[in-house]
């Protein structure tokens, strides 16, 4: 049996899924299956991949088309590895990926799931970075994804012996929705290297796409909340949505709201423990440092702010994103 099996659904990649899956082949580590599903694609996403003669690749057709997340679980019958790695068809993977990921789950047993940094490319250029302790990345899971999706390495045990899946009437998102249901369960590290390459298209492109993921993000966060117990308003989730997708517009949320809320979170678990508390305190201050940041506000209240609140000593920015700070609060003076 392979140590690994690779999961990669594919749907109307015809133009990527070559380069995609030469970057896994090409891997350090050998021992793995690549299971292609192609979800009913409708141009020559097939024809490609059938045309790449390599053993450990099967390609598996659903009968109709699943979406990503039926398409994940789909899988899982197929799945013979001891690992399970994610992978999107328009991506590509340093040929380290493998070898670095089963290294890391083989010597670190109390981890159930290990992801990366993932490089941008394509319409940006940025570098998507997670936090590297598995406390750290459940804080995060308060917010958004606690690691790059196509970046993961999982156990399979997760899937064959607890009973996981994915919900499959999501067409997107399904990745957090994961995450965010199973969060006293999981625990994910990552390994702080970019071992993924990331193809980000216009936006124009995918905006129909990118607001259904932004919609059905808030469903999740008021699920995550309701199973952990705390009570809220509608006015904090709006603000908690708003500050958890900081390319939104900040419209009537204030500072001082953003704060409070935030201190909300870090007083509740005192009562109705969820999060390490050290933890949950560095996640609680870096989310208001990005805030503060991002909305800025006029004559340096913002700055102000920022520093006044106790939330400041929860997170030490670096001297260079305190400068930041400071020059983007000069520039709206």
């Amino acid at each position: 049996m392979p140590r690994v099996s690779v999961v990669l659904p594919v749907y109307n990649v015809a133009a990527h899924i070559q380069q995609t899956i030469e970057s896994l082949l090409r891997q350090t580590f050998t021992d793995f299956e690549l299971l292609v599903l192609d979800d009913c694609s409708t141009d020559d996403t097939v024809g490609k991949v059938s045309a790449l003669a390599d053993p450990r690749l099967r390609l598996i057709r659903n009968p109709r088309n699943l979406g990503r997340a039926g398409t994940d679980n789909a899988a899982l019958p197929h799945v013979q590895g001891e690992y399970i790695a994610k992978m999107d068809g328009d991506d590509m993977c340093h040929p380290e990926r493998l070898a670095r990921q089963v290294a890391f789950l083989d010597q670190h047993p109390e981890v159930n799931i290990v992801g990366s940094f993932m490089q941008n490319f394509g319409a940006s250029t940025f570098l998507n970075r997670y936090p590297a302790q598995p406390d750290d990345s459940k804080v995060l899971t308060l917010f958004t994804l606690p690691t790059g999706n196509p970046s993961m390495m999982m156990r399979a045990s997760l899937f064959k012996e607890q009973g996981m899946h994915y919900d499959a009437t999501l067409r997107q998102t399904e990745d957090y929705d994961f995450c965010a249901r199973y969060i006293r369960q999981l625990r994910i590290a990552t390994i702080q290297a970019p071992l993924i390459e990331y193809r980000v298209p216009a936006r124009t492109q995918k905006h129909a796409i990118l607001s259904e993921r932004e919609s059905v993000s808030d469903v999740v966060r008021e699920q995550l909340l309701r199973a952990w117990g705390i009570p809220f308003t509608a006015r904090e989730l709006h603000v908690y949505n708003t500050i958890a997708m900081l390319e939104r517009p900040s419209g009537s949320v204030t500072l001082a709201e953003a704060a409070a809320w935030l201190q909300k979170l870090v007083a509740y678990n005192e009562q109705q423990p969820l999060f390490e508390p050290a933890a949950l305190r560095r996640g609680v201050g870096e989310r208001w440092f990005e805030v503060c940041f991002t909305y800025q506000q006029p004559r340096l209240r913002g700055l102000a702010q920022y520093y006044r609140s106790p939330l400041a000593s929860y997170w030490q920015p670096t001297a260079k994103q305190r400068l930041s700070l400071a020059l983007r609060a000069l520039r709206g003076f």
